[in-house]
């Protein structure tokens, strides 16, 4: 041993550290370092308890190697000589003092994408924005009601680009706000519905920046809503919230430059599943009512969402997911004020009323195409409810029974295109069935 301790102070006089103290401070290291993607396994503001924790990194788990072929597919769209440039452009930026988006804004700048690189990293883009939703969306399916409350809002897309009219109310609930931005145009313009998801419990008016400007870009103008949370009336109060700001956005057709024919609905979880509703549900429209706004149709052009269900009926769902007990899930629960440990022993009108807001439920032959994503596919195991809610099972019925009835339906679930066929992006599905292609 005596031995030993001489050759490694020997090994520290010539080389100045020993090497066991390396390999401590290697490892040390290792153990500051942060995981791969960990900023998108926090949610901002909620500190996980230990056993959500061990939950979070069992997300971590499913995810992390998606998200690393997807950085992967990114890196390998830019050639060397366009990595080098912009290398060069971040450092003369940053020398220049600029942050933020002109910081971004002067890298881009240096570079030209070829229109295959555009297409290539759109495509490559949207699939990261869709696995970072369905990973936020599980990680808020961890929260407690506590921690949810606690919870802020990410920085909304309003903070970006400036709302043409702002926080503009469309009904009588402190919740019945909207935002909207008319494109500009010598025409009336189509309009995009913004409906934002959260269970029926959480969220706020937003829409995504990228799609914000692709759609004035196009000539679209948006609307972003809120709506009554099942906390303030249970359903269907945030649906009929919702076909009400339809209905007062086309009252405002006039006004606002917009063609009150083309009207498509979008959003994710719950704002999915109220577009769909929206899209096949009867018009609403009460032409003997003395409102003026609930005179208007609610009938839409299309609708586009992302991890959307085709129904909340609990017994739909119970059938769908037999593995697992997916209709439990305690948003639907606080949805339609029930105990849905007792499902089979409920008043019949509760029923009734699973199937009044259920999307599928309303489908008929004279509806309206759909276009649904998902970031998990078809044989994705449900392990939890958060899963299950969110699965592309609720895509792969509603196809069944539109494709029967002839009706287009594109269903996306994570790689796979259901039925074949080449992936659209939202604002091409939109815009086909705007008649707005060449």
């Amino acid at each position: 041993m005596k031995q030993f301790i001489v050759i490694m102070l020997a090994f520290a006089v010539v080389f100045g550290t020993p090497v066991f103290a390396q390999d401590n401070d290697r490892q040390k290291e290792q153990r500051q370092r942060p995981a791969p993607f960990q900023q998108f396994f926090t949610l901002r503001g909620v500190e996980f308890s230990k056993e959500q924790q061990a939950k979070v990194e069992e997300i971590r788990k499913e995810f992390v190697p998606k998200l690393t072929e997807n950085q992967r597919q990114w890196n390998g769209v830019i050639t060397e000589e366009q990595q080098r440039s912009r290398r060069e452009a971040s450092q003369k930026a940053r020398d220049a003092g600029k942050k933020g988006q002109e910081l971004r804004d002067a890298i881009n700048a240096t570079v030209k994408f070829t229109d295959d690189q555009k297409k290539q990293r759109a495509a490559i883009q949207q699939e990261r924005t869709k696995l970072l939703g369905q990973i936020r969306t599980q990680l808020t399916a961890l929260l407690t009601d506590e921690q949810r409350a606690k919870t802020r809002q990410r920085q909304r897309v309003q903070d970006q680009i400036a709302p043409t009219h702002a926080d503009v109310k469309y009904g009588t609930h402190e919740r019945n706000v909207m935002d909207v931005w008319i494109a500009k145009s010598d025409k009336p313009t189509p309009v995009l519905v913004s409906i934002h998801g959260g269970g029926f419990r959480g969220g706020n008016k937003s829409v995504s920046a990228d799609l914000l400007r692709q759609c004035l870009d196009s000539g679209i103008s948006v609307v972003a809503i809120t709506y009554r949370f099942s906390s303030h009336a249970i359903a269907p109060a945030s649906f009929l919230d919702s076909a009400r700001a339809v209905q007062y956005v086309r009252h405002h057709a006039k006004q606002w430059n917009i063609d009150p024919k083309r009207f498509a609905a979008t959003g994710g979880s719950a704002g999915g599943g109220i577009s769909l509703w929206l899209g096949f549900h009867d018009d609403l429209a009460d032409h003997d009512n003395e409102d003026s706004v609930l005179r208007q149709s609610t009938r839409l052009t299309c609708m586009f969402v992302s991890a959307g269900q085709s129904s909340y009926d609990p017994r739909f769902i119970r059938k769908l997911f037999p593995e697992f007990e997916t209709y439990k899930h305690s948003a639907l629960a606080q949805l339609f004020d029930v105990d849905l440990s007792k499902l089979d022993d409920l008043p019949e009108e509760k029923y009734r009323l699973f199937e009044e807001v259920s999307p599928i439920h309303h489908l008929t032959k004279d509806d309206v195409p759909a276009m649904l994503s998902y970031g998990g596919s078809l044989d994705q195991e449900v392990t939890n409810d958060g899963i299950g809610i969110h699965h592309a099972r609720f895509g792969k019925v509603l196809k069944e029974e539109m494709d029967e009835l002839g009706i287009r339906c594109e269903v996306y679930a994570g790689n796979q295109v259901l039925g074949g066929g080449q992936r659209v992006s939202p604002i091409d599905f939109m815009k086909q069935e705007f008649g707005m292609t060449e």
